[in-house]
């Protein structure tokens, strides 16, 4: 989906020389460090999550032959499970394109191997766990995407296999209502490409969320150049210190000449936020069918691990399972996280109000006081000598509201938000040969919204 013959030309060389170990205080780690150092907060601990994620089931995934004989690539779907475990994902929601996962009985589309265990039960499967050597456990769900991104789906929805198809390509209110009817949260992708008046309409219809960021889009050339108004394949010559076999950078830090904020997508985020909640997530849309080829640290470009090593979805839960997770998302208790730049400790916004605590995702009356987290960099996050600096700011409305942390007094009713940005002095050892170009700000985090007074 994401090749190009001009791509596949620049990098016909990559993988001919050898990775550089760096002079580091933290050494870089090819997996993400457990959850648990960044605590509970009010009862609520954080899970990670990845949203928008594609299996064998998906007929563009595994460079687009996801089915040999007729069946999943096991090579590619066991590269996947390494993926989860390595970055420690705890909710992977599946969301396969109807192409093939349409024409499969739904219990096939958890591909359980064995010693997975089905939840709640094999006999009503709405999640398959499987445990990791690193004694991690993992939980992934199954859903669609197409014109519409339902996650945890309890079921398919109704119909012989050609109608199941029919109908998840329906990106109307009554494609909705029906993955709504099948027990998903129904997201929008691509919300980069998207018209306003179509999505106020899905929202009325009872959308869930929208993606605020999506992998995909920061390498399309069409949709980069249509979508997002940046150079075709600007990105090619942004990572060419991480890629090229004669540079020197950490090749996992490709992303950082991909990331920025993508405008359209938050802009119609804010647009959908003051009519109503509307929960922002990361779709990560890894299908390992971008770039075969190999990088100077032996893997393949856009391997699941890296894919998924790249950002992902915090989500404030209480408990452990399916529902739980489910849950969250719906509830807009989420962060998203771009973990290749280092864990975030400490990204928080609520608001007290009343004698009350509203959590993001929240509707609140006027008059509260929101709290805003001061992050630091976990201090086991990889890292040089140097420290980040770390800025927060505080949105209402979509535009700047307040600069900094702590006890920001709202200012009447509306929509606030956090994001917190670093400038990765950090990661200067991983950085390549001139680590200053990428001293800038980068996003690092966005909160969930909180609504206020509306």
């Amino acid at each position: 989906m994401w090749r190009t013959l001009s791509i596949l030309a620049l990098w016909s060389c990559a993988g001919t020389g050898e990775l550089e170990e760096p002079t580091s205080e933290r050494a870089w780690n090819g997996g993400l460090e457990d959850l648990e150092v960044l605590g509970e907060v009010r009862g609520f601990r954080f899970a990670r999550s990845i949203i928008h994620l594609h299996s064998p089931w998906s007929h563009d995934a595994c460079d687009g032959e996801p089915l040999p004989d007729g069946s999943p690539d096991l090579d590619c779907l066991e590269d996947l499970r390494y993926a989860l475990c390595t970055n420690r994902i705890e909710a992977a929601f599946l969301t396969d394109h109807p192409t093939h996962a349409a024409f499969q009985p739904y219990e096939d589309l958890f591909h359980a191997q064995p010693g997975d265990t089905f939840l709640p039960s094999a006999s009503a499967p709405i999640a398959n766990a499987f445990d990791c050597d690193n004694g991690h456990r993992v939980h992934w769900m199954p859903g669609i995407e197409d014109e519409l991104m339902p996650i945890g789906l309890d079921a398919h929805v109704p119909g012989d296999a050609a109608q199941r198809d029919q109908t998840y390509n329906d990106g109307s209110a009554t494609g909705l209502q029906a993955a709504v009817d099948a027990g998903g949260a129904v997201l929008i992708n691509h919300t980069e490409g998207r018209e306003s008046a179509d999505l106020l309409a899905l929202q009325d219809a009872g959308l869930t969320g929208v993606e605020i960021f999506n992998l995909h889009a920061m390498f399309a050339p069409d949709i980069r150049q249509d979508d997002l108004g940046l150079e075709a394949l600007g990105w090619v010559e942004a990572t060419r210190p991480f890629i090229h076999p004669d540079e020197t950078g950490e090749p996992d830090l490709m992303f950082i000449g991909l990331l920025m904020e993508q405008a359209p997508s938050i802009e119609h985020w804010d647009t959908l936020l003051a009519r109503g909640p509307m929960t922002g997530v990361g779709g990560t849309d890894a299908h390992r069918n971008a770039i075969p080829l190999e990088t100077r640290d032996g893997e393949r470009f856009d391997s699941y691990r890296r894919s998924l090593r790249w950002f992902s979805n915090h989500l404030l839960v209480e408990g452990e399972g399916p529902e739980i997770y489910e849950e969250a998302v719906r509830a807009g208790r989420v962060h998203l996280v771009f973990e290749a730049l280092g864990l975030p400790v400490g990204v928080e916004l609520s608001l007290e109000a009343g004698g009350e605590t509203y959590e993001i995702g929240s509707d609140a009356p006027e008059g509260g006081t929101l709290t805003v987290g001061c992050p630091s960099l976990s201090a086991d996050s990889p890292q040089g000598p140097r420290a980040p600096e770390i800025t927060v700011n505080v949105y209402k409305d979509g535009e700047l509201f307040h600069e900094g942390c702590g006890e920001v007094a709202t200012d009447g009713d509306g929509v606030y938000r956090a994001r917190v940005d670093v400038t990765p002095f950090h990661l200067e050892p991983f950085l390549g040969a001139t680590p200053e170009v990428y001293f800038e700000p980068y996003p690092w985090a966005y909160t969930n919204a909180i609504r206020v007074g509306l």
